[in-house]
C-alpha cells in the first residue's frame, strides 16, 4: 500500500497558513468542531486485517526461503507502523482539494494489489532473486521513512509538519522511493509485459501525487519552501 508523505519534523504553526486556491482546510468544519477522520477510519482496520494475513504467513512459512521470509517480516512491519502513525495522526492543516489527486492517491495505494491478479510469467532463479530482493529492500526503505513520517501520514494530499529527520534529509518523498523499488520487485517475480506496465503507471502515479502534494505543502507550510530548495524529490543529487 502507498502512503502520502506530505510533511517534516518542525513544530507546526501556531496558526492555519493560507491555504492556496485548490485547498480545504482539514481537521475542523466550517463551524469550528472537529471533523471525524476518515482516513483513520478507513486505514486502520484496513491494515489490521493486511498485518493479521501477513503475520499469518510469516509463521506458517516453513517452505520460504530465508529472502522471502525477510520480506514478509518487512511487510509485517510496515503494516504495523501504518496502524501506529493512524493511531497517532495529528489534524491535518490543508487538504488539497482536487478531485483528480484524490483519484491518483487511491489508485496508487491500491495498484501493488493488482500484481498478483495478473497472469504470471516463468520468471528464471536470478529474475526472481532480484524481485523479492528488491521488494525487499524497496519496503525496508518504506518502513524506515514511515519511522520519521509518524503522525504526518496520509494517503491524501495533506499538510501537517515538514519532517526533515531519517530518509527525508535525503529526498522529499522517500515513501514513494521505496513504493517504487518494491513496485520493481513485484513486476520482476510477476515476470510479464502487463506486471511492467502496471509498474509504470505506478511511477506515474506517484510522480503526480508528489506534484500535487508538494502544491498544498508550499500554500501551508512556510518553512517548506526552504525544504524543498535544498532536497532532491526522489534520487539525491539527481532528481
Amino acid at each position: 500500500m502507498a502512503s502520502t508523505e506530505t510533511v517534516s519534523t518542525g513544530p507546526a504553526p501556531a496558526a492555519p497558513a493560507q491555504t492556496a486556491p485548490d485547498q480545504a482546510t482539514g481537521g475542523r468544519s466550517a463551524s469550528g468542531r472537529a471533523r471525524p477522520d476518515l482516513g483513520k477510519m478507513i486505514m486502520v482496520p484496513t491494515a489490521v486485517v493486511m498485518l493479521l494475513l501477513d503475520m499469518f504467513a510469516l509463521t506458517h512459512g516453513g517452505g520460504l526461503d530465508p529472502l522471502r521470509l525477510l520480506r514478509t517480516a518487512a511487510i509485517c512491519a510496515f503494516y504495523a507502523l501504518i496502524i501506529w502513525c493512524y493511531l497517532r495522526r495529528a489534524p491535518a492543516i490543508a487538504t488539497s482539494g482536487s478531485v483528480t489527486a484524490y483519484v491518483a492517491a487511491v489508485t496508487a495505494t491500491m495498484i501493488p494489489f493488482a500484481f498478483p491478479l495478473l497472469p504470471a510469467g516463468l520468471p528464471g532463479a536470478g529474475q526472481q532473486f532480484a524481485g523479492d530482493a528488491l521488494l525487499l529492500a524497496g519496503t525496508a526503505w518504506a518502513v524506515w521513512s514511515l519511522r520519521f513520517l509518524g503522525r504526518n501520514l496520509s494517503v491524501l494530499a495533506q499538510a501537517r509538519d515538514v519532517v526533515d529527520r531519517g530518509p527525508y534529509r535525503l529526498v522529499r518523498h522517500p515513501l514513494y522511493a521505496g513504493e517504487i523499488v518494491s513496485g520493481l520487485g513485484l513486476a520482476l517475480c510477476v515476470g510479464t509485459v502487463p506486471a511492467f506496465a502496471v509498474w509504470l503507471a505506478l511511477c506515474g502515479l506517484q510522480a503526480y501525487r508528489a506534484l500535487r502534494e508538494e502544491q498544498v505543502l508550499l500554500g501551508a507550510l512556510p518553512g517548506y519552501r526552504g525544504y524543498r530548495a535544498r532536497t532532491a524529490a526522489l534520487l539525491p543529487g539527481l532528481f
